[in-house]
């Protein structure tokens, strides 16, 4: 009777740790490229991003597309009104607190290292950014291939610029 007492509380320990391990989710969990599909809309800042392999090309929403490399390198799709709103791939880096659960991209790297040398006093009056925020969000789950998060608005001010990935 002790023996499977014993035995049943040791396999009760074992799900249970192994549950917590599942749950938890590291930088490497996010690699990968991940889109948005058309037809879904966002809703209370939630959305669900899937593998890039997993949804046809028609089906992506415009823009949504972002790479999350090694390195903490990462690439995403921006758009340009100059140019008829065309998209275009912006390099940037990422970063991951798995404590947190929040990622963040960011980009201008290199166009505000030119800025600063061109004009140093403009560029401190913008407050000296070393990159822009380009999207934040906090990683809810990843399983089957996707990756649901709750997108994390970016504040300017006193104004809230909700990007969906645009």
């Amino acid at each position: 009777m002790k023996k499977s007492l014993f035995l049943s509380i040791i396999f009760i320990l074992s799900v249970i740790s192994s549950n917590a391990q599942e749950s938890s989710i590291s930088e490497f969990d996010l690699y990968g490229c991940w889109v948005l599909e058309k037809k879904i809309r966002p809703s209370n800042h939630i959305v669900v991003y899937k593998s890039c392999k997993d949804v046809a090309h028609e089906n992506v929403k415009f823009g949504s597309k972002i790479s999350l490399l090694a390195f903490n390198k990462s690439e995403h799709q921006s758009t340009s009104p100059n140019f008829c709103f065309t998209t275009f791939t912006e390099k940037g880096t990422w970063e991951f607190d798995e404590n947190s659960g929040i990622a963040s991209l960011y980009s201008g790297h290199e166009w505000l290292k030119e800025f600063k040398k061109l004009d140093p006093e403009e560029y401190a009056s913008w407050g000296s950014p070393e990159k822009f925020e380009k999207l934040k969000f906090k990683v809810i789950s990843i399983e089957n291939n996707q990756l649901t998060v709750e997108i994390i608005p970016k504040y300017y001010g006193k104004i809230a610029i909700e990007d969906f990935s645009e």
